[in-house]
């Protein structure tokens, strides 16, 4: 008997190497996304840090140059916070472009296992049917090695 062999393997090995792939790259924009909100997190912190320290300096003497300087800060800053936004935003809509490639990838997956799981049945169905006309045969031929001898 012939062992095994399913002829779509190589697709099959194929499908899940592009599976796996997208879910590196899903990672790795979700550890990006992360980074960004961290990022926000902390432009954030820091916006506040300075509306408190003018605050605490409203009642003494400071410098001019430093009250000139913190609305450029505070600028500069939610300039800051719009671009990772923007980034934020890019990466969500490749996070959710690389979801639906995902869901395609493992259904292909799926659909070949499967057409893998009925192959083998219906391999295991032809061995075990070849097998019991085999011993059917062999049986016959005794009786008739029997038959002859008495």
């Amino acid at each position: 008997m012939k062992r095994y062999k399913f002829k779509l393997s190589s697709l099959l090995k194929v499908r899940e190497f592009k599976e796996k792939k997208i879910k590196i790259e899903l990672g790795e924009i979700v550890k990006a996304m992360d980074g960004i909100r961290d990022d926000i997190k902390k432009i954030n912190d820091d916006i506040d840090d300075a509306y408190s320290s003018q605050e605490k300096l409203a009642g003494e003497d400071v410098p001019a140059s430093f009250i000139q300087f913190l609305p450029f800060f505070w600028g500069g800053k939610r300039d800051d916070l719009k671009m990772k936004d923007n980034l934020l935003h890019a990466y969500q809509k490749k996070y959710d472009e690389l979801v639906k490639e995902l869901t395609v990838a493992m259904g292909e997956v799926k659909v070949i296992e499967k057409i893998k799981e009925k192959d083998l049945a219906e391999y295991k169905k032809d061995s075990i049917r070849e097998e019991v006309l085999n011993n059917e045969e062999m049986m016959m031929m005794r009786r008739n090695n029997k038959n002859k001898g008495i």
